[in-house]
């Protein structure tokens, strides 16, 4: 153990990043599998949705793992820039597409409800989890602000997103749970809608600033 936190300490900055970020991608797609598991126990859309989406940006860091590997044996340093910037601008491709495919589920959701009640220790798990996913996001934003790679400035804008749609889940398993008597289904498709349409922006952002991303 000790070997092992001297040799993750003698890591250069990025390197730890990217170490960081194996490890988190891991416990995403444990979490991903245990929403899944949920959505079809309780059963809940929300919650398929949302490891769904988990799933997907799952997939998308480990590929950012691996073209990060590929800019490390790479010398050339226009090569870097171009795997770095397309890994950049696939993200924000796909940002779009899930947040156009998730603005359609709060959509559908606005319209026909929503019915995710758990019980209440399980639903102090599912905020536990959205406040972990979106202070670690913040984290990574804030230190990494500056003189980071497109690859790892891609992976913090695609955390952020996936703690906002864990943001939407805790609101709607928690109204659902405790405020069965009011009529919330308006607020939860609102608060749906408004977060894909953030998720969209994210990665529009991304494709208009891709020029300006500085390895």
């Amino acid at each position: 153990m000790k070997n092992l936190i001297k040799n993750f300490n003698n890591l250069e900055k990025k390197d730890k990043t990217m170490f960081l970020l194996i490890i988190t991608t891991i416990g995403s797609v444990i979490i991903a599998f245990i929403k899944l598991i949920f959505a079809l126990t309780i059963p809940s859309l929300w919650f398929f949705v949302n490891s769904g989406f988990l799933i997907v940006l799952s997939l998308s860091r480990f590929f950012s793992i691996r073209d990060y590997g590929k800019q490390r044996s790479i010398k050339e340093e226009k090569e870097k820039q171009k795997i770095g910037y397309k890994n950049y601008l696939n993200n924000g491709i796909l940002l779009i597409i899930l947040g156009i495919m998730y603005f359609f589920v709060s959509v559908y959701m606005y319209y026909k409800g929503t019915n995710t009640t758990m019980h209440e220790y399980l639903t102090y798990l599912v905020a536990l989890n959205a406040f972990w996913s979106i202070s670690w996001s913040i984290y990574g934003m804030v230190k990494y602000k500056r003189k980071s790679s497109p690859i790892l400035k891609a992976v913090k804008i695609t955390n952020f997103a996936n703690a906002m749609t864990s943001i939407v889940l805790t609101q709607v398993v928690l109204l659902d749970t405790y405020a069965k008597e009011y009529d919330l289904t308006q607020i939860n498709g609102y608060t749906g809608m408004g977060v894909s349409l953030a998720i969209i922006i994210m990665g529009l952002y991304m494709i208009i600033n891709i020029q300006k991303v500085e390895e």
